[in-house]
């Protein structure tokens, strides 16, 4: 659902995350003058996957090896990822416009719980979500100017002017 349009007089919060953090970023568009939001950040608990070593261990007391235990692990992280998407989630007003960003599946779990929570509430809202890597605070500023409709016009320098 795009965010321009009929919903303008709402604030807009842009979320950027993967497994490890969220940034999250709010334009309340208060008419004043425009003052760049200040990224709020959210560290993660969450470990990261563990990738093959090219080296497998085996119990050589149970059949099959050691799976159980990558199962467990693999449980508890998405224990921990739930947990983090839903703090997140906390973080976000009920009635801002939200724009997702994010490198992975973690911003579409923040979408589905948001998504979730607002039909619980019986109110509806506008997620947008597109995938993204790594920003700088300044680039995801930016972004949400875009977003809010509030994009800073462009400075030229007139002709002949010397700086």
């Amino acid at each position: 659902m795009p965010l321009h349009g009929q919903h303008d007089s709402r604030p807009v919060t842009l979320a950027w995350l993967d497994a490890e953090e969220a940034i999250l970023l709010r334009w309340s568009g208060n008419g004043g003058p425009p003052v760049d939001p200040v990224p709020e950040r959210l560290r993660s608990d969450v470990p990261s996957r563990h990738r093959a070593t090219g080296e497998v261990r085996h119990d050589p007391h149970r059949p099959g090896g050691g799976g159980v235990a990558d199962d467990r692990l693999e449980r508890r992280r998405e224990q921990l990822l739930d947990a983090f998407v839903r703090a997140v989630a906390a973080r976000i007003p009920p009635d801002d416009r939200l724009f997702l960003m994010g490198p992975g599946p973690v911003r579409e779990r923040l979408a589905g719980e948001i998504r979730a929570t607002d039909l619980r509430a019986r109110r509806t809202r506008p997620v947008e979500s597109r995938p993204a890597g790594r920003l700088t605070e300044r680039q995801l500023q930016a972004q949400l100017r875009v977003v809010a409709g509030a994009a800073p016009e462009r400075r030229g320098t007139a002709v002949g002017e010397t700086g």
